[in-house]
Order: structure tokens, then sequence, then C-alpha cells
């Protein structure tokens, strides 16, 4: 505001004088503001365009920050999930000791029965574990997870959806090119054992020593083969004079091993076989199964599908619904990840040979139905499961959450640094202005004060002398 002193009988010099006082008045309730705030733009006539620059940084910042805290709860969430799952592989090394035991035949009846009571138990602890909660969410019996529709439950066994990138149905068609096989030999007992032999037997599973004495029949050798199946994953079966064996898996990774250290034993496959990996399209792209199990990723979709031995040729076409769960791990809603957490109850835990709630007390392979063996194998599915599912969760919180998390922080110090260079006030430089401008105030005051007082002295004489005349 510019004063006008015309009317008032100030002088030019006098009103040039107020008006840098207001101008000096003016910079230092700036000052005073800024050293308050400590902000240099307080209003837009500040910095016009810095105010801009300052209202889209801020957005930004909000943005990141806010996306960090939800990567935060995101990583709490899978956090819990992955602590649920390793209660769940205890659980079942635990399960594994009592079926190993069962197995070796060296137990009483009532041990068996007081160790079956011990796995009913263990079941139902995994069963709980797999209803843990997270904000009223449950997290791993499967509805945290995707949805399947349309599965052909005689030609697949299983699906488990690992990642789906869409919110939208994704379709999953399946060609079956070439059927998995077990590992298969035979041992002509044809005329019987003529020698003692000692056999180093080694499958899937791992070894076993087996000693036959001359003279061995085939039901013999069947037996002994079949005494330490659970340790090796091979069956033996009366065929005439002969004996067969079978892995009790599929795939490449089901081998039959037979090491004679001592004696003569030899099979038509020269005491090795191995087993075949099925082969698959699915959608379009070729997939080479462990066993009978596809593992197969696209850029939609990523998914574990637990073949029948049986299936071939073009399998019935599935949907995957649902969105499991989804994350903002980006400073914009559209910035999102998301995972679908498995279902690890006692009726998904398992493979083709059996789910574990099988295992429980009246089930079909029960330790006290005889059927340890088979038990201590579908417990080892279920542990591998489980590794795969804690694999799983380990990789989405490593590989998208903790690097989403570090890009956001990276984000939040470089925009609170860029905000800082705009709109901190330098309190030094703005102190020193205030006490430059304060001094020039009381000087300019000072000087308007003089002026005043030079002006009353010569009216005082001039009247003086007028009054002499």
């Amino acid at each position: 505001m510019m004063i006008r002193g015309s009317g008032l009988g100030l002088s030019a010099g006098q009103i040039s004088a107020l008006n840098r006082l207001h101008e000096l008045s003016d910079a230092i309730a700036q000052n005073t503001l800024r050293l308050t705030t400590l902000k240099r733009i307080n209003s837009a006539k500040d910095d016009p365009s810095g105010l801009v620059q300052v209202s889209i940084l801020e957005r930004e910042l909000a943005g990141a920050e806010s996306a960090l805290e939800g990567i935060t709860r995101a990583n709490a969430l899978l956090s819990t999930a992955d602590s649920a799952a390793q209660q769940m592989l205890d659980q079942l090394q635990e399960a594994r000791g009592l079926a190993l035991a069962a197995a070796d035949n060296t137990l009483t009846s009532e041990e068996v029965a007081a160790n079956q009571l011990s796995l009913d138990a263990i079941i139902d602890s995994i069963d709980a574990f797999a209803r843990t909660e997270f904000a009223s969410r449950r997290l791993l019996d499967g509805s945290a997870g995707f949805s399947t529709s349309g599965v052909d439950t005689s030609d697949i066994r299983d699906v488990q959806v690992l990642k789906k990138n869409t919110g939208e149905d994704a379709t999953v068609s399946i060609q079956v090119l070439s059927q998995a096989t077990r590992a298969t030999d035979t041992f002509d007992n044809s005329p019987t054992l003529a020698a003692d032999a000692t056999l180093v037997v080694t499958g899937s599973r791992g070894s076993a020593t087996i000693t036959l004495g001359a003279g061995s029949s085939t039901q013999d050798i069947t037996d002994a083969f079949n005494d330490v199946t659970y340790l090796t994953g091979i069956t033996a079966a009366v065929d005439g004079s002969d004996v067969d064996f079978t892995s009790t898996e599929y795939g490449s990774k089901a081998i039959i091993d037979i090491d004679v250290t001592d004696g003569t034993f030899v099979t038509d496959g020269g005491n090795f076989a191995q087993g075949t990996d099925a082969t698959a399209r699915v959608n379009g792209q070729q997939v080479t199964a462990d066993g009978t199990t596809l593992n197969a990723t696209t850029a939609v979709i990523a998914l574990k599908v637990e073949l029948d031995p049986s299936a071939s040729g073009t399998l019935n076409t599935f949907t995957v619904s649902g969105k499991g769960l989804q994350f903002v791990v980006g400073p914009s809603a559209t910035d999102t990840a998301r995972i679908g957490l498995p279902r690890l109850t006692s009726a998904s835990l398992g493979n083709l040979t059996g789910k574990l709630n099988s295992l429980k007390s009246g089930g079909a392979n029960s330790l006290t139905s005889g059927n340890a063996a088979t038990a201590l194998q579908i417990i080892d599915d279920a542990l591998a499961d489980v590794t795969q599912s804690k694999a799983l969760i380990g990789s989405f919180q490593k590989y998208t959450l903790d690097t989403a998390g570090a890009v956001m922080s990276s984000i939040i110090e470089n925009t609170s640094a860029a905000l800082s260079s705009i709109q901190d006030v330098d309190i030094a430089l703005e102190t020193a202005l205030l006490s430059n401008n304060q001094l020039l105030q009381e000087t300019a005051f000072q000087a308007v004060t003089i002026s005043t007082l030079s002006k009353n002295n010569v009216l005082g004489l001039l009247q003086t002398v007028g009054l002499g005349f």
C-alpha cells in the first residue's frame, strides 16, 4: 500500500520514508511467519509455481506413504500365514515319525493304537492351523485363494492356483501328450534262487538292505521287498514264477535300483528301471510334468495340476475365478499385486496315493489299518505341499512386497527431499533478513521522526519572527 500525503501536509521525502516503513513492516511480518512455520511458501503469492510443485509432490508423497503402510500390513498378513504353515510342517514331521515307527513292524498293537491317537490329534491341529485368521479373514483354508469350476475329477485329481494376474475369470485347457509311468522290473525265480544274496535296493524314497536265502520262493522275495516299501517306495507282487517290482510313484524320479553286494540276482531290466514324466500342453504351452504333476506358468496364471495317471488327450477345460488377496504396492490405486493362498487342509494335503485325512482313525490309510507305508508316503507328499506353499508365500514377500516397499521408501525419501528444497525455509538466511529488516525499520522510523521534528522547528522559528513584526 502506498501512502498519499498531499492532503496531510507531508513532504515527498516523508511520504517515501513512510512507504519504506510499510514495506519493511510487511517484510518483517513475512520473515516472522516463515520462521514460525519453517516454510518458505505460506501462501500462493509467496511462490505460485513453487506452490504447484509442492502440491504435486505432496500428493505423490501421501500416495507412497499410504502404499508403504499397505505393504507393511500385507507382509504382516503373509507372515502370519507363513507361521501357520511352519507349524503344519513341524506337526507333519511329528506325524512322519509316528508313521515310520508303525511301518517298521516293531511296535505292539497297543503302541500303534497310541500312535494313531497322536496322529488324529496332529491332523486336527493341521486343520485348526488352516483356519488361522488375520483381521477376521481365514488364510489357509482355501477362502483366501482362487476357486475352480468345471474340473473333471476323473482326469484331474487336484488343482492349486498359485497366481492369477487378473481379476477376471481365466480359462485353462490341457492336452495330455504322454502319460506318466511307474518304474517296473521283473525277476525270474525259475529255478529258485541258487545261493544267498544281499541286495541294496534303492527307490525314490531311499535305500534298504535285503538279505535272501538260497532257495527263496517268489513269495519270500516278494515279502522281503514289501517289508521295506516304506523305506524304498518299491512294491513287489508274485506273478507265477516271476516277481514283478513296481515303484509306488510315477515319473522320472521313480526308480528301481538293485545293487547286488553278494550272490547273484539279475532282473529283466538289468537291475535298474525308471519311470517317465507326463507331458502336456497347458493353454498352448508345452509342459513336462514332475511325474503326474504339472507346474504351468503363463502370462495370466500359474497353477499346479495333479493329473490322474490314466488321463490322456484333450481334457475338459475349467475356469479359475476369484481375486485371491490383492494388495496396493504403489502410489496409484492401479499399482496392485495379488496372491492366492493355497488350501492346506487335511482333505487337500497329499497326492495320488491319498489325502492326509485318510490317515485318521477309521480312514483307509490309518496306522491301525496296517497301511503305515502308504501313510508315510501321504505324509511325505503333504510335507512337499506345505513346503511349496511356504516357498510361494516367501517368494511373494521377497520379490513383490519387499521390492515394492524398498521402492516406496526411496520415493518417500527423495520426494521429501524435493519438498524440503522447495518449501522449507533457510533459517539462517531468514533470521539474517529479519534482523536486517528490523534494523532498517528502526533507521527509517528515526529518519521520519527527525524529519518531523525539523519541520516543527522551522515552523516555530517562522512564527516567532512573525510575532516580532
